[in-house]
């Protein structure tokens, strides 16, 4: 019988430990096991009504404390930190949550450069100077509201009268650094948006943030953050749009919606690409060309080769690798998955599509898959 109460312990601590507080009573077999104890106080043997939560089991005075984790939900004993906005951090989460601005701006910094590395140099700004701060107030939380929502993070681009851009990114503090990473991405996406959409191009509210979405969700699935692709699937922040991008991005690449951003005039996927407006110059209606399709090239090419720091870099056909490393590369007729295998003086030596066969590129140098 003590067996078959730990299998329904150990059952219900998996599937309800990720749901925050949930209520059950103590069996008397458990009571005696060193492990029930209060995660919070300490207390125990527990007995009685008990809760479960991820970190442990939380007795019933714990329970009734009005101050709770901002991020799990834990009721706050002793360890704990508390933003300036009154926001308590229990003990278990303080340890991985990012309260200094020097360390937002590295976490920035990195998720930029890995946007890069996985898509190539056209996600990268013209103007690379990006402010970044950390702000303990909450002040754009919308969770007043009856549909409010948590916003973690807001950028701005600022054009001169020369056309240069200033950009600034701000993002909530206190919170992990997996979550501020995929916010660093997304703030980092509004910013190349603002340096690349013409002014024709009007999207709609939702597809502007569902792209920004996209590339946050397409770094965490890169780092393998499954519960902050989760966070991002299940965020109602977009009303949906962010499945729909999914399956265009899936049908096409994220280059093909990057290159939609340039030079489409639709408001969102939904619309034809042939649209029809009005414009202050024209009493009738103007016709609007849909954008140019992608060309894409039918070779593997060697664009050039790279020395960061002790890494060397290749790029090909506009992705950059370092030695290792595995992209998907879209070509005329299909995509391809290319690992490079090692980086030399004036060459390349890369697997495609897990052939036994080796693919040597020398610089500058196109040849065709096999």
């Amino acid at each position: 019988m003590k067996l078959l109460h730990l299998k329904i312990h150990l059952l219900c601590w998996l599937l309800l430990g990720l749901v925050g507080l949930t209520a059950c009573g103590a069996a008397p077999e458990l009571e005696k096991e060193p492990d029930y104890y209060c995660v919070v106080c300490g207390k125990g043997p527990l007995a009685g009504k008990i809760w479960r939560h991820k970190w442990g089991l939380v007795c019933s005075d714990c329970y009734q404390s009005e101050n709770r984790c901002s991020l799990c939900g834990l009721p706050i004993g002793k360890d704990y930190l508390k933003t300036g906005d009154g926001r308590f951090i229990c003990k278990f989460d303080r340890t991985n949550v990012v309260l200094e601005a020097s360390d937002a701006l590295d976490i920035f910094n990195e998720a930029r450069r890995d946007l890069i590395a996985e898509f190539g140099s056209g996600l990268a700004l013209t103007y690379p100077e990006v402010s970044v701060k950390l702000f303990d107030v909450d002040y754009w939380s919308e969770k007043g509201r009856s549909d409010g929502l948590h916003k973690f993070g807001f950028s701005s681009t600022r054009k001169t009268a020369s056309g240069e851009c200033t950009h600034q990114v701000v993002m909530l503090s206190g919170r992990r650094r997996e979550e501020l990473a995929a916010t660093a991405a997304h703030e980092y996406t509004h910013l190349w948006i603002n340096e690349n959409c013409p002014a024709g191009h009007k999207m709609d509210g939702d597809t502007v943030e569902a792209i920004c979405e996209l590339v946050a969700y397409k770094l965490m699935c890169e780092r393998n953050q499954t519960e902050q692709m989760e966070q991002i699937l299940k965020n109602p922040y977009t009303h949906g749009t962010i499945v729909q991008l999914l399956e265009v991005e899936k049908d096409n690449s994220l280059p093909y919606i990057l290159n939609w951003i340039k030079t489409s005039t639709a408001p969102n996927f939904s619309t034809p690409t042939t649209t029809t407006i009005r414009t202050a110059a024209h009493r009738g209606p103007v016709k609007i060309s849909p954008p140019r399709p992608i060309v894409w090239p039918e070779t593997l090419k060697l664009g050039g080769l790279i020395e960061d720091g002790n890494r060397r870099r290749a790029v090909i056909n506009g992705i950059s690798f370092t030695s290792g490393d595995t992209r998907n590369i879209t070509l005329a007729n299909r995509k391809v998955r290319v690992t490079c295998r090692a980086i030399q003086s004036t060459s390349v030596v890369l697997e495609v599509d897990g052939q036994t066969n080796s693919l040597t590129l020398q610089l500058g140098e196109a040849k065709l898959a096999p």
